[in-house]
């Protein structure tokens, strides 16, 4: 979701600026494509095959002024690459400014500012979770009740910056020991709770599509920090030059998380 291609910064906040949020040199994916594949000839990332099952969602709009399009269609270049072209999804929108779009919430659809959700008359939430697993249920209303805190001090390396607590959302069906999928979703920059308390676990409206089809919803958290004033996820090389890879002390957090969930 107005997001960049993979290993854009090069662990370098000036390239993130410049080359990732401002206008890329190229709309070509080749350098990043090429890192990747070094990357899964070191062990240190997944092998790239598998992407070949897995379907692909980009939102990027032509009015965003802090992430520009050209740098969603590098991404889309990027997947290209590795996955048929018939399981990208890329949604491009024509009004809407930087933020997670939805139904009826937020600011209005072509203002970028917090909480960076715009109401745009669009589910997206239910797009991605479609995307993803095909036909579902209609969405319902989520049940605060099933929206809980959990500790994130277990998952929490001190160069991880995470904060104290993260949030799952938990249908009925699910704590009735029903079998569900996870989906792990995570906050942009100043959506964390310093700046938007719970706005991004409520409201995206995940939940309400979790609700009818048996989907737990993870929401990890970030901490805003003099070194990471934004309270960001590392896509620059905040944590350090794993923060890319399995070494990365952001990747083996959530890895804990997914796993801990699965038990």
């Amino acid at each position: 979701v107005s997001g960049g291609v993979y290993w854009c910064a090069k662990g370098n906040t000036l390239d993130a600026q410049i080359d990732c949020m401002g206008l890329p040199k190229s709309d070509q994916a080749t350098v990043q494509i090429q890192k990747a594949i070094e990357f899964e000839k070191a062990g240190l990332i997944d092998p790239l095959v598998s992407l070949k099952n897995h379907k692909v969602l980009i939102f990027s709009s032509s009015n965003d002024r802090v992430i520009k399009q050209k740098n969603s269609e590098r991404l889309e270049n990027f997947f290209k690459a590795l996955v048929p072209a018939g399981s990208i999804t890329h949604i491009k929108h024509t009004e809407a400014a930087h933020g997670f779009p939805t139904v009826n919430y937020g600011n209005p659809c072509d203002q970028a500012k917090l909480p960076w959700m715009i109401n745009c008359n669009l589910d997206l939430a239910g797009r991605i979770l479609q995307t993803f697993y095909g036909d579902l249920n209609p969405k319902v209303t989520a049940l605060s009740e099933n929206l809980k805190a959990f500790s994130q001090s277990n998952f929490k390396p001190s160069t991880a910056f995470l904060g104290p607590q993260g949030g799952i959302y938990i249908p009925k069906s699910c704590q009735q020991g029903n079998r569900c999928r996870l989906h792990v979703a995570l906050h942009g920059c100043q959506m964390n709770p310093d700046f938007i308390q719970d706005q991004f676990v409520k409201y995206t409206g995940l939940n309400n599509w979790a609700e009818s089809n048996q989907i737990v919803v993870m929401y990890p958290q970030t901490a805003k920090s003099t070194r990471n004033p934004q309270a960001c996820w590392d896509w620059f090389g905040l944590t350090g030059p794993d923060y890319v890879n399995k070494k990365g002390p952001q990747m083996q957090a959530l890895i804990e998380m997914i796993q801990a969930v699965q038990k």
